[in-house]
């Protein structure tokens, strides 16, 4: 087997395992947001949170003020839910909207 194979296959294998355990995880992290994103702003919010869009739009798009929006950010940096990569673009640590959000 060459080498790029082996690692192919190492990736495949390390995605099913990110898969598991997201899929684990879900439901305490959807319990988690619900006890801070109790509105569909901060919802809204969290969708926007994807590392590319700055908090000053993520305000206009949600349609609350900038304050508003970093003290959710704030919130959720607290709770180790956030990055900041670059500054001004928050990123969700975590891939996960529930399915049930209706925000955008």
């Amino acid at each position: 087997m060459s080498s790029e194979k082996f690692e192919e296959k190492v990736y495949e294998e390390l995605v099913r395992i990110r898969e598991l355990l997201e899929r684990l995880a879900r439901k305490e992290l959807k319990e988690d947001l619900e006890k801070i994103a109790t509105t569909k702003e901060r919802k809204k919010i969290w969708v926007l949170c994807d590392g590319m869009t700055s908090t000053s739009d993520i305000a206009t798009k949600a349609g609350v003020s900038q304050r508003t929006v970093q003290i959710f950010l704030n919130d959720l940096q607290t709770r180790d839910l956030i990055t900041f990569e670059k500054r001004g673009y928050p990123k969700r640590k975590y891939d996960y909207i529930p399915s049930d959000w209706e925000v955008i």
